[in-house]
């Protein structure tokens, strides 16, 4: 996509691009992989213009024909938990604390988890009025502070903890446990979940708000369009326009918010990736789906027609955005990461033996780059299925390439095994005389 979507950039936009995709950051990588995936759809089914000057802002889409009710401008943003889920403060003060404990007794970070606190309630707000409220008791400038440090130090030199120790002052309310094992992105944890409180203090309202400052130097008579992308928010799983409860608001409560609030956007699109597992054994099917937010009367049946089929374009999804961001953040995604590998396949047909195995799998071995215990293991589980038709004295006959498409990560390589005299101890001829070979 990003080598035929070339003739559509400037250099600069080229680099601005190519290093976001590479960026090892979920929040640059994942938001680029939207634009240059919906920009690259765009591209196939309509005049495109990239970046065109708006003002002093460049949004990143502009068509004059794609819409049939005149042209449309648009910006992508792609949203995560990150912020609204507490992940960056509790990890910070993961690490802030996980960092002391090293240097108290080396390597002890490894086996600590946190459970951080919360506290909910009521309040007056300015208005008066009384709104409900929950906060994780972890603060953004969390430092540690002497009688924190003392307290850390005593629980981890007095042998090996096997009671938690509790952290709390007026910035954190945190309970350390030491476990046999953790992992290093899933050492923490918090009672409250991602939900939004408050229809404006949000991370997608604040998206929304941002992204409407990127259109609203457009001239007259262009749509307004901001697209965001599913990147592992639950505020975009939740999408319904009534809440089931008082006191948090759903991403399709706050999108309506902002449409009021911003009557100059024409219409926010959600998009996000989706998969039906087979019931059959077969392929899932992978798929975008969208939702399209306007008040009334602003989008004709046409132009979401028309909006459709930039999802009918895009190729389809590997991954969700929660696995997507939580590939990114092991770094499983990087050019040299080890590969996503196609299932093998077994199939038998009279004399003959197939074994179709991940073609990555096999020049990540020969590269170097898988052990042979990890090939196996990845590939084959603990049944290494080549040893076993060797043993067998059946050897490759033949071999071939099965592409899986360009949509895919990875392809199968094809190998076809048959009986070979000189892999194997002779055995007496199949028709002796007066033994005649039995029939059928």
């Amino acid at each position: 996509m990003f080598n035929e979507l070339g003739p559509w950039l400037d250099l600069g936009k080229a680099k601005d691009l190519l290093n976001r995709l590479e960026n090892v950051r979920p929040n640059q990588a994942l938001p680029a992989e939207y634009e240059l995936a919906i920009t690259w759809a765009v591209s196939k089914i309509a005049t495109l213009e990239i970046d065109k000057i708006s003002g002093s802002r460049t949004p990143d889409i502009y068509s004059p024909d794609l819409l049939t009710t005149g042209p449309m401008i648009a910006d992508v943003a792609a949203l995560d938990d990150l912020s609204l889920s507490g992940a960056d403060s509790m990890r910070r003060a993961c690490n802030i604390i996980n960092a002391e404990a090293d240097r108290i007794v080396s390597g002890s970070s490894a086996y600590l988890h946190f459970t951080f606190g919360e506290r909910s309630g009521y309040e007056r707000s300015r208005n008066g009025k009384r709104s409900f409220f929950r906060h994780r008791l972890v603060r953004r400038d969390f430092q540690l502070d002497e009688e924190l440090r003392s307290a850390l130090k005593s629980w981890l030199t007095n042998g090996q903890p096997n009671q938690p120790l509790v952290l709390r002052n007026t910035v954190i309310s945190v309970v350390l446990e030491r476990r046999s094992y953790v992992h290093p992105l899933a050492n923490y944890f918090c009672t409250m979940p991602s939900l939004a409180y408050d229809l404006k203090d949000n991370p997608l309202y604040a998206a929304l708000r941002s992204k409407s400052k990127q259109l609203r130097s457009a001239e007259g008579g262009v749509r307004r369009v901001v697209i965001l992308g599913d990147a592992g928010c639950g505020l975009l799983r939740e999408l319904k326009t009534q809440g089931s409860t008082s006191d948090h608001f759903t991403g399709g409560q706050i999108i309506l918010k902002f449409l009021d609030d911003y009557p100059a956007i024409d219409f926010v699109i959600v998009i996000s990736a989706n998969r039906d597992r087979s019931n059959s054994g077969g392929k899932s099917k992978r798929f975008w789906r969208s939702h399209a937010f306007a008040r009334p009367g602003r989008i004709s049946d046409d132009d979401a027609e028309r909006l459709n089929r930039i999802l009918e374009t895009m190729l389809p999804p590997q991954l969700s955005g929660y696995t997507a961001y939580a590939w990114h953040e092991q770094g499983m995604c990087e050019a040299d990461a080890i590969g996503n590998y196609v299932p093998t396949e077994m199939g038998i047909g009279g004399e003959r033996m197939t074994l179709r195995i991940s073609a990555r799998a096999v020049q990540d071995l020969i590269a170097g780059k898988l052990s042979f215990e990890m090939f196996q293991n990845r590939t084959m589980g603990k049944d290494n299925q080549v040893r076993r038709e060797l043993d067998e004295g059946r050897t490759i006959t033949s071999a071939r390439f099965e592409p899986q498409g360009d949509d895919e990560d990875d392809d199968y390589l094809v190998l076809e095994f048959l009986d070979d005299p000189a892999a194997r101890k002779l055995k007496l001829p199949a028709q002796l005389k007066g033994n005649p070979m039995p029939k059928g």
